[in-house]
């Protein structure tokens, strides 16, 4: 996947779009529903990552048709001058080379990519060891 593009979008609204909730209605009458359950962004003015939490539900007349499914989501995001800001959309099965994903975010959803998720680890606790080297110096 490239990266994508919009004239003149700022921050706030690349981040409003990529985490609103969206229904789909299917032909044979059933209702996917996704929801952003969580979500953060990491990083500064002119580049970062957008970690979401999604949810996803079928239903049919109301009722469930099948297990709700769960992913951990990351929009590697960047400003590009005289155009605006833009994505490259990537989730934890695609073993995205960025690990600054909240802990917490890693115990809402099952395991795709364990590799992965070590990586965040690893990255959380050289933070919390540069944290306390800081304090104790």
């Amino acid at each position: 996947m490239g990266w994508l593009f919009t004239l003149g979008q700022t921050k706030k609204d690349l981040v409003a779009r990529r985490t609103k909730a969206w229904d789909h209605d299917t032909p044979d009458g059933a209702v996917i529903s996704s929801a952003c359950l969580r979500h953060c962004y990491r990083g500064n003015a002119f580049s970062g990552v957008l970690w979401t939490v999604w949810e996803r539900s079928f239903t049919k007349a109301g009722q469930p048709v099948q297990s709700p499914e769960r992913w951990v989501a990351c929009d590697l995001l960047k400003y590009q001058n005289d155009y605006g800001w833009g994505y490259k959309d990537m989730d934890e099965s695609m073993h995205p080379f960025t690990y600054s994903c909240p802990l917490g975010y890693l115990e809402l959803v099952p395991v795709v990519c364990e590799e992965w998720r070590e990586g965040v680890r690893s990255y959380h606790a050289r933070l919390a060891e540069r944290r306390k080297a800081r304090r104790t110096a």
